[in-house]
């Protein structure tokens, strides 16, 4: 790789590097905390034998392993299946599971969770650039108390690509929640996730983006906190 494409590469890992170890200062604050999150998603066309003529029918596999308690314990694990129907070459319909287990810090006692999705997703490009959006509704059911959660989940995300392999990610993703229910969820905003990194394309079906990734927790009877984390995400499309 030539100094002229390891320079935008360097300006970015020197930005997440300081961002990650600024905000991991935070361990000294009551309602802050440093975490490390590690996902990957495999995506792709269903198998000709499953899928139709025009091969529109997709799946979907992501599993989420993260750490907080400034990156010490074990506070939460999510495998998601899904199975999703090309309406366009822009956008895409999905419907899946999630099974979701939390522990402390991530809640106040060990909970499991099970989760109904729908998705709808557009992607598309301006030049080298790509935009991309997710909307997704779901439907949570956890193991402290009765009643269905509903939540709405909006992302926006941009790729710029940089010289070689590299490419700069920034995405935001916000949560609300559309009801109250007895085992803790508030009715209105939830959180907020914003992140950026660069991303690096491993191969013709394959990439990786590391990055800092900062959520903000709202809560109403008490301050809203604060996780800063390192994130690590591996993508796998076919």
């Amino acid at each position: 790789m030539t100094s002229t494409h390891r320079s935008p590469l360097r300006a970015l890992v020197a930005c997440v590097i300081t961002l990650v170890l600024v905000t991991s200062r935070a361990q000294a604050q009551k309602n802050e905390d440093f975490g490390i999150w590690i996902g990957g998603l495999v995506t792709g066309k269903l198998p000709r034998p499953l899928n139709d003529s025009a091969g529109r029918w997709r799946f979907w596999l992501d599993a989420q392993y993260r750490l907080g308690d400034d990156a010490t314990k074990f506070a939460q694990g999510i495998i998601r299946p899904g199975i999703g129907y090309a309406l366009s070459s822009a956008w895409t319909a999905w419907l899946g599971y999630a099974w979701i287990q939390t522990n402390p810090p991530y809640a106040s006692v060990t909970t499991y969770e099970q989760r109904l999705w729908e998705q709808a997703s557009w992607a598309t490009r301006l030049g080298p650039t790509r935009f991309s959006s997710r909307t997704r509704l779901e439907e949570r059911f956890v193991s402290t108390g009765p009643g269905t959660g509903w939540r709405l989940r909006e992302l926006v995300k941009l790729s710029i690509p940089l010289p070689s392999i590299w490419s700069a990610v920034v995405y935001d993703e916000f949560f609300f929640n559309l009801n109250s229910t007895s085992w803790g969820q508030n009715a209105g905003s939830d959180r907020n996730r914003f992140f950026v990194g660069p991303g690096l394309a491993l191969g013709k079906h394959s990439s990786v983006e590391i990055g800092y990734l900062r959520q903000t927790v709202y809560r109403s009877n008490s301050p809203d906190k604060l996780d800063n984390v390192l994130a690590v995400n591996a993508f796998w499309t076919y």
